[in-house]
């Protein structure tokens, strides 16, 4: 699903099976980086649970486009 903040900046959220386990994936849009555990500037972020995932689209300010 392709999201998009105020800044214009543009992530993907997947769900995606990884060793087994349903995990979230947020990646971040070609060039850019998005804001990992302890403010580290990632390609991608996992997360295990869905709520999650979800609390840190919203607070980062994205939305679906």
């Amino acid at each position: 699903m392709k999201m998009v903040n105020g800044a214009g900046e543009v992530i993907y959220y997947n769900v995606v099976t990884k060793h087994g386990l349903i995990r979230y994936v947020v990646q971040a849009a070609s060039g850019q980086a998005i804001l990992g555990r302890d403010r580290q500037r990632r390609k991608s972020r996992t997360f295990a649970q869905e709520h999650q995932a979800e609390a840190w689209i919203k607070r980062m300010g994205y939305r679906v486009v």
